[in-house]
């Protein structure tokens, strides 16, 4: 089901992402790496080609693109306080048998190393802004406009168009870059939580719109 209508997508709209040129918009690319991909069994091929035509779409247009990973490098730990830090001994175990988990999927990895960045956060972090000198850099670059990608939609998708929001952005999820495991949970986080402060759209009908301009 497309909820492209939740989207605003016009030129004369001050909270559209078309109301910004592509020099102030960002694509972001959120933890596509390959322990959340293993997660998506049947999904995953769609879900990653929808995401790199979302990358290639993005250089074509002159964004610049953020690649947002978890630091799975050996030793580093969420908070003793963070709920996460017991389940991330697990994830510790299967990182270091296992390294390439951590790793983004290579139909993804970067193509233009000068509008292309990798960028990572601690452990137990959900939202891809808490990334090392990603709001700094995008302050510096004037980025009024965020799309995100991302895996899942009800952990680093939801949180960080949450607090993307919060500070100031125009914040779009492109709902066919993006999945939950979870049965049926993408499909009602699209249709009735992101709207609320996000633009929700399929990948097309983003791009359609953006030819117009």
């Amino acid at each position: 089901m497309s909820y492209g209508s939740r989207a605003i997508l016009s030129s004369t709209d001050v909270s559209s992402p078309l109301s910004v040129s592509p020099s102030e918009t960002a694509l972001l690319l959120l933890d596509y790496q390959n322990i959340a991909v293993s997660r998506l069994v049947d999904a995953a091929p769609v879900v990653l080609n929808v995401a790199r035509q979302m990358r290639d779409w993005a250089l074509s247009k002159d964004m610049v693109v953020y690649h947002c990973l978890v630091d799975t490098t050996p030793g580093n730990r969420p908070s003793p306080r963070n709920r996460m830090s017991l389940k991330w001994r697990m994830y510790e175990d299967k990182f270091a048998s296992m390294p390439a988990l951590g790793y983004e999927a290579d139909v993804l990895s970067p193509i233009d190393p000068g509008r292309e960045r990798m960028v990572v956060r601690p452990p137990g972090t959900v939202s891809a802004l808490e990334s090392a000198g990603l709001l700094d850099e995008l302050g510096q670059r004037g980025v009024k406009s965020l799309m995100l990608c991302g895996l899942t939609t009800s952990g680093c998708v939801l949180s960080t168009a949450r607090q993307a929001t919060d500070r100031g952005f125009i914040v779009t999820v492109v709902e066919d870059a993006c999945f939950d495991p979870v049965p049926g949970l993408h499909g009602i986080l699209s249709a009735h939580v992101l709207p609320a402060t996000a633009h929700v759209a399929i990948s097309g009908e983003l791009r359609d719109a953006w030819k117009v301009l």
